[in-house]
């Protein structure tokens, strides 16, 4: 696998190193002149090969650019220009050139390591490598110019200003775009490995091909192997449990990812949102918070599944926590919690009759178990939900995103939360594929 992704990586450099040179050479694609005025377009293609390949495939495309400056330097159609600007001289055509894809690389590489936004950071990585170019090739030209002529220093400020601008924008707006068109679309296994339950996606590109449940009883080579029907390139394992894995998961290039980037990454592409509150329910549930610029983890609280499933053991004789909402689908609310009708006639604001005053208030030995069911369910669901809506509070969204693999067919669970988001004037979405959402980030680093 590791002479795959090698091979992988001098294609692509061919491919990018013919582009450059057919776009140096093609009138109106790697350069754009007018007069003294030459913009151009090719550090997007170094930016975009060293965000792919990293900042040594980056160097080496840059080299390439910069032979290619320094062979229109001298056969050119703007040579005798290039000539009085210094493109002659190694030191302001090549090696500027190369330090772009160095820089762009170490930029990205740095930023992906973190849970900063991949559009942002490609954006900062598009600032960072035409930066470098254009700080470092007009200061040699100005170098070049001081020594070689009394050519006036307004001409040179005048270029800078226009191709600076011009190349930095074009940068930013094209090499995200292109990055995530053109990245690599082979099949990645996410591992999720949880507090109670492993979860498993199979996807490519931007396809969730096939999810799965580590079975009880299951080892976790046997559930990949279940996984393989696809030619898997590499696992990407993530989770409480990953910190225990060592080595290469069933033979295949293993890499370990942040849980909270995960979990992210894989919420933003299920909902199709990025300014939001992630509330993740699993064992206990987690709180993070998402912006278009970076994400962060507010916090959590251990209620959750394992609540769920001790109290429905406990109280309801139910040994399969998954069956507990279908229990609580028959229970009766008024008959477990004390409600805003038992203490006061009529509403209070935005509190209707039956909402919630204090949870299993009513519990007995005498309740019944559907009952209990529907109490245990609200203690859980509508509490981390009130703690999400306080969470998103002043906060420029009212937006909460929830996924866990409790939230897989839990339609109870649903009809609490829009109930919490009617009391509190937020939104939760729960996006197809939930369970899976930080298993499937796992596979976008």
């Amino acid at each position: 696998m590791q002479q795959r992704d090698k091979l992988r990586k001098l294609i692509l450099i061919a491919i990018f190193s013919a582009l450059i040179v057919v776009m140096t050479w093609l009138p109106f694609t790697g350069y754009i002149t007018a007069g003294v005025i030459e913009i151009t377009t090719l550090h997007i293609v170094v930016i975009l090969g060293a965000a792919l390949l990293g900042p040594a495939g980056g160097t080496v495309l840059g080299l390439v650019w910069g032979l290619t400056c320094l062979w229109r330097a001298y056969v050119g159609p703007t040579a005798a220009v290039a000539q009085i600007y210094g493109f002659g001289n190694p030191l302001i055509s090549v090696l500027p050139r190369m330090l772009v894809g160095l820089v762009a690389g170490l930029v990205f590489a740095c930023l992906s390591k973190t849970r900063v936004n991949r559009s942002f950071a490609l954006g900062l990585t598009a600032i960072a490598g035409s930066l470098t170019n254009t700080v470092l090739v007009l200061s040699g030209v100005a170098w070049h110019l001081q020594v070689m002529s009394d050519i006036p220093a307004m001409i040179l400020q005048t270029v800078a200003g226009i191709n600076g601008s011009l190349e930095l924008v074009a940068a930013i707006l094209i090499v995200p775009s292109v990055y995530f068109a053109v990245r690599p679309g082979g099949y990645v296994l996410g591992v999720d490995i949880g507090a109670s339950a492993t979860k498993l996606a199979l996807v490519r590109g931007k396809r969730v091909l096939a999810t799965r449940l580590k079975g009880e009883g299951e080892t976790l080579e046997e559930t990949i192997a279940a996984m393989r029907k696809h030619p898997v390139a590499r696992v990407a394992v993530t989770g409480v449990g990953a910190s225990y894995v060592e080595g290469d998961l069933a033979g295949l290039p293993t890499k370990r990812v942040d849980e909270f980037t995960s979990l992210y990454r894989g919420a933003a592409r299920l909902a199709k949102h990025h300014n939001m509150l992630i509330m993740s329910v699993g064992t206990g549930t987690s709180f993070v918070r998402v912006t278009p610029l970076r994400a962060w983890h507010v916090g959590g609280t251990g209620l959750g599944g394992a609540l769920l499933a001790s109290l429905g053991k406990t109280l309801c004789g139910q040994e399969n926590a998954d069956e507990l909402p279908e229990l609580a689908r028959s229970g009766n609310s008024a008959n477990i919690d004390l409600l805003l009708a038992d203490v006061c006639a009529g509403t209070i604001g935005n509190l209707v009759p039956d909402s919630t005053v204090a949870n299993l208030a009513k519990l007995s030995a005498e309740s019944a178990a559907a009952d209990k069911a529907r109490g245990i369910c609200k203690l859980v669901f509508e509490n981390i939900g009130v703690m999400a809506a306080f969470a998103v509070n002043k906060r420029f969204t009212r937006t909460i995103v929830v996924v866990g693999t409790l939230m897989e067919n839990a339609d109870i669970a649903t009809a609490m939360l829009a109930e919490v988001g009617r009391l509190h004037r937020v939104r939760f979405i729960i996006p197809e594929k939930a369970g899976f959402s930080t298993a499937i980030g796992a596979t976008m680093n």
